[in-house]
């Protein structure tokens, strides 16, 4: 069982299909230090990532496992910036390596705090190969929706 925060739902990243040519990727705060509880500490100890697979590993016929029954996530990092001043919202940049291949890590399922709505940023012209389809996988910058749902929104007005 997942446990979020605010409701009960599984993440959701179906692969690419006529309709959505690049996928779909829910993008969720994951808690990375556990002195840290959301959503009293605002962003301060969680991490926002985008989720491209999850995985149940499964240890061999006869072999015993410390993380049995534990779900695992891959993600892309998302990198927390500033709050931008004319729209009011964290701006989030999507973690790269230096060969431009974007960063990612594989953490428990179970360190899952909230979904996040997240918000393509478009600046002064923007990309022609966007749409309501292509947006998250074209986009390099986007905005940390803080109006997605009461419980964010509380959590970063008081957490700043």
């Amino acid at each position: 069982m997942i446990h979020v925060s605010s409701y009960q739902r599984k993440p959701y990243m179906p692969p690419p299909c006529p309709g959505w040519p690049k996928g779909q990727r829910d993008a969720i705060l994951i808690n990375v230090d556990r002195e840290y509880e959301w959503p009293q500490s605002g962003l301060r100890g969680h991490a926002i990532c985008e989720v491209q697979l999850i995985i149940r590993p499964m240890a061999r016929r006869g072999s015993r496992i410390t993380w049995q029954d534990q779900y695992l996530c891959y993600v892309h990092n998302l990198k927390v910036g500033t709050v931008h001043p004319a729209a009011g919202m964290h701006v989030l940049k999507c973690a790269k390596h230096a060969d431009g291949t974007p960063v990612g890590n594989i953490v428990p399922l179970k360190q899952m705090r909230a979904f996040i709505s997240i918000i393509p940023e478009l600046g002064a012209a923007a990309d022609a190969r966007l749409t309501k389809e292509t947006s998250a996988h074209y986009s390099s910058s986007f905005f940390l929706n803080k109006y997605f749902n009461k419980q964010l929104y509380y959590a970063l007005y008081h957490a700043s």
